[in-house]
C-alpha cells in the first residue's frame, strides 16, 4: 500500500495530552456491520418501566413537547451529554441526572438540524429510573445519513447542555474524507486534560475511545486539584461515584458533547490488570457503571455483557471494536465466541478495515529478554495474534488503533514481530493517553524496542 493511498482514503486523528500539545496522526477510512443489540434505553430491562418514547423522521413538522416533570434542581445535569453508537439512521443520546430526584424520572429529548432548535427533527420522553442511577439511552432514529444534528434534554423545568452528534453515511453517499479521534487512559489524579478541549474543537466524524475511561485505583500524590473523590471503587456505588467524579470535569464534557463516540475499554475500568479471574460481584457492578455512563446502544449488562461491535461507515470499510480484557484467561486473548465473531466481522469486501484493541497488537520485542515485555497483550498469545495476522492478511487496507501504553507510536502488524521475513498485514497506531505517564518499568526498554 502506498503511503499516499493510505493518506487519501481517511483521515485519523489521534489526540494526546501529557503535555498541552495534541499529538496528531492523520491517516485511514471506515463502516458499520451489523449494529449493536438493543435500543439499551434506561428502562428497557424487565427490572424497569420501559421507555415511552417517540421518534419521527426528519421530514415531518415536529412539535416541542410539554415537559411533564415537577420542578427539579438546577444541578440534574451536571454530568453533561453525550452520544454515541451511531448508524446510518439512528444515534444513541446519553445524559445521566444527579442531586435530588425522584425514584423515577421523566425526560424530554429532542434532535434539531440547528444548534437554537429552530428545526426540530425528532423528540420523544423516556422514562428513567433509579435501578439504572438516572442514566438515560436514548435511540433517536427516522435520521439522514451523513447528516449533522444537535440534541439536549429537559427536565423539571431544567435544560441539558447542548450536544452536536453525527449520523455515519450511507453505502452509496458520497463520503470524502472520514475524520476519527483516537483517545484512551485518562487518569484524572495524573494529569490534566487539555487534549479533550483540542478534541472538542476538532473537525472529527467520530471518536474512538480505547479504554480506561476511568481509573480505579488512586495516585499516592496526585496532581493539585485532581484528586480522586471518595474511596477507590468496589461496589456499583463506588464505581458509579468516580465515574460521576470523571464524567463533571468541564473538558470531557465539552469532547463528549462534541462529537459521537464508539467506546470500548481496557482494565481500569474494573482494576488493575484484570482478566477473567476477577471477583464476578466487582465486575458486575464495574460493567453496570460502564453502561451506565456511557452512549452506546448495547443492553444494560445481564448474565452476560458482549461489548464487542461494528460499524460501517459508507462504502468506506469497517470499524470493529474488541474487548481484550473480559475474556483473556491465558490461554486466549478473546474467548472462543468473540474470536469468531471477530472472524465473521473481518470477512467483509469494504475497501478498508479499522480494529480497534485496547491493547498492542503489532508487539514489543526487547533483544536481551526472552518473555513478553507486556504479557497481557497481543505479545502473550502469540497463537491468537497469527490467527489475527491471517485474518487480516485477507483485506487490501487494514489498519489497527490501539491504547494503554501510554505512547504515542505507529507500527507493522507481523503474525510473528520477531520474523521479520514475514509480511506486514497491517500498520498500527498507539494512541498516546489523554493524561496517564508512561511507567518507569518500560521507559528504560524504549531505546531497545524497533518501532
Amino acid at each position: 500500500m502506498r503511503r499516499r493511498d493510505f493518506l487519501n482514503a481517511l483521515a485519523v486523528v489521534a489526540v494526546g495530552a501529557c503535555s498541552n500539545e495534541p499529538t496528531a496522526v492523520r491517516d485511514p477510512p471506515i463502516t458499520r456491520s451489523g449494529g449493536p443489540a438493543g435500543t439499551a434505553d434506561a428502562g428497557s430491562s424487565t427490572s424497569a418501566p420501559t421507555t415511552a418514547s417517540t421518534t419521527t423522521t426528519p421530514t415531518a413538522t415536529v412539535v416541542p413537547l410539554e415537559d411533564p416533570t415537577p420542578s427539579l434542581p438546577e444541578s440534574i445535569f451536571a454530568l453533561g451529554v453525550a452520544s454515541g453508537d451511531p448508524a446510518q439512521d439512528s444515534v444513541v443520546l446519553w445524559t445521566r441526572l444527579i442531586g435530588d430526584v425522584p425514584a423515577t424520572v421523566q425526560l424530554v429529548w429532542e434532535v434539531a438540524l440547528d444548534e437554537q432548535f429552530g428545526t426540530l427533527v425528532a423528540t420523544g420522553v423516556v422514562d428513567l429510573v433509579e435501578s439504572y442511577a438516572h442514566a438515560a439511552h436514548v435511540l433517536a432514529t427516522g435520521l439522514d445519513p451523513g447528516q449533522r444534528y444537535w440534541y439536549r434534554f429537559r427536565s423539571g423545568g431544567q435544560v441539558s447542555p447542548v450536544g452536536r452528534t453525527r449520523t455515519l453515511p450511507a453505502p452509496g453517499q458520497p463520503t470524502g474524507v472520514f475524520r476519527i479521534g483516537v483517545g484512551c487512559c485518562q487518569r484524572r489524579d495524573g494529569g490534566y486534560w487539555s487534549a479533550h478541549q483540542d478534541v472538542a474543537r476538532a473537525d472529527i466524524d467520530l471518536m474512538i475511545w480505547l479504554g480506561d475511561f476511568i481509573y480505579s485505583e488512586s495516585r499516592s500524590r496526585p496532581l493539585a486539584g485532581r484528586a480522586h473523590t471518595g474511596p477507590d471503587p468496589t461496589t456499583l456505588a463506588t464505581y458509579r461515584a468516580r465515574y460521576a467524579d470523571y464524567r463533571a470535569d468541564p473538558a470531557l464534557q465539552a469532547s463528549s458533547a462534541a462529537h459521537p463516540w464508539m467506546l470500548t475499554w481496557d482494565d481500569h475500568e474494573v482494576a488493575n490488570d484484570y482478566d477473567a479471574t476477577v471477583d464476578p460481584k466487582r465486575r458486575a457492578a464495574a460493567f453496570q457503571a460502564w453502561w451506565e455512563h456511557q452512549p452506546t446502544r448495547l443492553d444494560p449488562p445481564g448474565d452476560t455483557f458482549e461489548i464487542y461491535r461494528s460499524a460501517d461507515i459508507g462504502g468506506l470499510g469497517r470499524v470493529i471494536l474488541t474487548d481484550c480484557r473480559q475474556y483473556a484467561d491465558g490461554t486466549t486473548l478473546l474467548g472462543a465466541q468473540q474470536q469468531a465473531w471477530l472472524g465473521s466481522e473481518l470477512d467483509h469486501d469494504l475497501p478498508w478495515t479499522i480494529l480497534g484493541s485496547s491493547v498492542l497488537v503489532g508487539g514489543l520485542l526487547v533483544p536481551t529478554q526472552r518473555d513478553p515485555l507486556l504479557p497481557y497483550t497481543w505479545d502473550g498469545y502469540p497463537s491468537d495474534r497469527a490467527w489475527l495476522a491471517n485474518e487480516l492478511a485477507q483485506h487490501p487496507n487494514r489498519i489497527c488503533v490501539s491504547g494503554d501504553l501510554h505512547v504515542g507510536a505507529a507500527l507493522v502488524v507481523r503474525a510473528d514481530p520477531a520474523d521479520r521475513s514475514l509480511p506486514i498485514v497491517a500498520t498500527e497506531f498507539m494512541a498516546p493517553a489523554i493524561s496517564s505517564a508512561l511507567s518507569d518499568d518500560y521507559t528504560k526498554y524504549l531505546p531497545l524496542i524497533p518501532l
